[in-house]
């Protein structure tokens, strides 16, 4: 027998046949095996869907996503119908609970009918963690099909445009937006939910650190990115990031709070590393810089400062 190298394939194999199906069932039903289109090699570098179709071998793969309290979700990752072609390839893994890479999906069982569930348009919309999230009911709502009663819990959703658009946005960390930005796989038309403001296409917002002027952005809000060529010391214990070819030689402020949540005490290992935050770009009168007032929970780094494997 040739052995797959999906990890559910092998266990399937490994099975007797009445352990298979409730197996399935589970995996269809329980949040694992979620889609995701980027994974994280042994060495802390980003894999795509197109570059693992160039890998004659896949090499360990980890999900890169974030859980809400700040570290990396680290769960073992598999790529699925990589060369398929009906089916839409994608890196799977059985994701740590609210990791932002597990969209949560529900696939249908054979039977399970549901009843139509009528609901607004679903606009594309991350929703930025800033901060810690309110405990969730389970992904949009749904209720998981029931084993006993095949059919009578799962809701079909259908479009009714008489109705409001639905507030369903995924949750996303600036870690995982990071990843996106640096592999180039930004959803199109995507809009941003940044705390109580009102969405905002992500392309009026995110903005790369060479095109960060200040005659654009002095007194705005944004999102920016790039890559760390260097650092000082603040009075207050923060950090002043300058980055590669920045527009202006605007910065990153970093403070105290920022580096404790990161676990940073030597800045030394930031050199190089990717740097992504959100806040006020500014230029106090007492400062020679200019530099974005970074949100404290916005910061993150590529490759992470410390990561999480299981």
């Amino acid at each position: 027998m040739q052995f797959s190298n999906d990890p559910l394939e092998r266990e399937k194999q490994a099975r007797p046949a009445d352990e298979i199906g409730r197996r399935q069932f589970q995996t269809a039903h329980d949040g694992g095996g979620v889609a995701m289109e980027v994974a994280r090699n042994e060495h802390g570098a980003l894999i795509t869907l197109e570059q693992a179709r160039t890998l004659a071998v896949l090499p360990p793969l980890w999900c890169p996503g974030e859980v809400p309290d700040g570290s990396e979700c680290g769960a073992k990752a598999w790529a699925t119908a990589l060369h398929s072609t009906k089916k839409s390839a994608a890196f799977a893994a059985h994701h740590r609970t609210g990791c932002d890479e597990d969209s949560g999906k529900t696939h249908s069982q054979p039977g399970d009918a549901g009843h139509d569930h009528a609901q607004g348009n679903r606009p594309a919309q991350w929703r930025m963690r800033l901060g810690a999230e309110p405990p969730s009911s389970g992904p949009d709502g749904r209720r998981r099909p029931d084993p006993r009663r095949p059919g009578s819990l799962t809701r079909r959703y259908r479009t009714d445009p008489a109705q409001r658009d639905m507030d369903t946005a995924d949750q996303r960390s600036f870690s995982t937006m990071l990843l996106n930005l640096i592999a180039g796989t930004m959803p199109q038309n995507l809009e941003l939910l940044l705390g109580g403001k009102k969405p905002v296409p992500a392309e009026d917002i995110i903005v790369a650190a060479r095109d960060a002027d200040s005659a654009t952005w002095l007194n705005r809000d944004l999102i920016i990115w790039g890559t760390v060529a260097g650092y000082r010391t603040t009075r207050w214990g923060g950090l002043m990031i300058r980055l590669e070819k920045a527009a202006n030689s605007v910065a990153i402020l970093v403070d105290k709070q920022s580096l404790e949540r990161l676990g940073i005490t030597d800045p030394n290992i930031l050199l190089s590393r990717d740097v992504i935050a959100y806040g006020r770009y500014t230029k106090p009168e007492e400062s020679r810089w200019f530099h974005v007032h970074a949100v404290t929970s916005s910061v993150a780094f590529n490759p992470r400062v410390v990561r999480r494997r299981r």
